[in-house]
């Protein structure tokens, strides 16, 4: 088949078909936006590969086996990321992580190992004070003026804590800031 007549048999597969695909996709996703761009991908890829295809009645079986089997990856990753999302909350929630501000990782589990121990020995090198000051900032959200009012120290005085205790715990996790 010439280039014109696969862009024609192409531009009219798209309009049969699109709104159709997006509704199926839809059926498995629940959503209408990531359905739509799913039901995209997939023709972007029968584009790509129109010179290997045959546009004849076989061709929507393979758009709707196509659209199912990318809503079905796109489920499976939203399952990966809600599971990996509520083990990263579980773990913030009992202190066995770091502050998320501070590091930023790929999630490779035996990094973020590392950069949780390193985070202790550099919360270890701090005095007590200033320990307790920077934990009741980044882990327990509380303002300056509030944890002022909790040691009696000024703001001023929390701040230099704050940035001390950055300052040691920068050194620390210097290969993953």
């Amino acid at each position: 088949m010439q280039e014109a007549s696969k862009h024609t048999a192409f531009d009219s597969l798209f309009n049969r078909h699109y709104a159709g695909l997006c509704a199926y996709c839809e059926s498995f996703t629940g959503n209408k936006q990531v359905s739509e761009d799913l039901v995209q991908d997939v023709f972007i890829n029968v584009w790509i590969k129109r010179s290997e295809l045959i546009f004849d009645e076989t061709i929507r079986s393979y758009l709707y086996r196509s659209v199912h089997n990318a809503a079905m990856r796109f489920l499976r990753h939203e399952a990966v990321k809600h599971r990996y999302s509520a083990h990263i909350n579980a773990k913030l929630a009992e202190g066995e992580l770091i502050p998320s501000e501070l590091v930023t990782t790929d999630g490779n589990p035996a990094e973020l190992s590392e950069i949780q121990a390193l985070y202790k020995q550099g919360l270890e090198e701090l005095s007590p004070q200033t320990r307790e000051i920077f934990l009741c900032s980044r882990e327990k959200d509380m303002k300056y003026s509030e944890i002022a009012d909790l040691t009696g120290l000024s703001v001023k005085a929390i701040e230099y804590h704050i940035s001390k205790a950055l300052e040691v715990l920068r050194k620390y996790l210097r290969d993953y800031l």
